[in-house]
């Protein structure tokens, strides 16, 4: 059975392998990126090993970097499961207002249903149920403006 580590690592393993043109795409892309002449295509391949008896160690930049280039978060959501937390892409976040001060009015009313909720729980009138209903009613508004904040800052 394989630990979190090697899961992470063979999910990302797996990521490059699927890549047009393989490890050795992100390989080329990796060393154009950073201009890195020193390290071997060998030793890269050796630290996306998720065997554990590899003597390569995968390091973040590389995780990081290997997600950026094949653009699967597979590792990165498994890490997050991993320790109780789910993932939202903000890019699967589409904004419902045309301005971004409109779309941040809507959040007041969600955040204040929220807070509402919590007080409502604490005095035993609603079920935790309900504060956790609120909370993502909260978070989808809040998801919705820092979408369009970044679309607009990107366009």
């Amino acid at each position: 059975m394989e630990n979190p580590s090697q899961t992470v690592t063979r999910l990302i393993s797996q990521a490059c392998a699927q890549y047009p043109g393989g490890l050795r795409a992100v390989f080329s892309i990796l060393r154009e990126r950073d201009g890195n002449t020193h390290r071997s295509e060998s030793a890269l391949y050796g630290d996306f090993n998720p065997n554990p008896s590899s003597a390569g160690k995968l390091k973040v930049k590389d995780l990081m970097d290997a997600m950026s280039i094949t653009g699967d978060y597979k590792a990165l959501h498994f890490m997050a499961a991993f320790f109780g937390y789910s993932l939202t892409a903000l890019s699967t976040v589409e904004p419902d207002a045309p301005t971004i001060e409109a779309e941040m009015l809507q959040d007041y009313p969600a955040v204040v249903a929220f807070h509402e909720a919590v007080q409502d729980f604490r005095r035993g009138t609603v079920k935790y149920e309900t504060v956790l209903a609120r909370l993502e009613g909260a978070l989808l508004d809040l998801r919705q403006t820092a979408a369009m904040a970044r679309r607009d800052k990107e366009n």
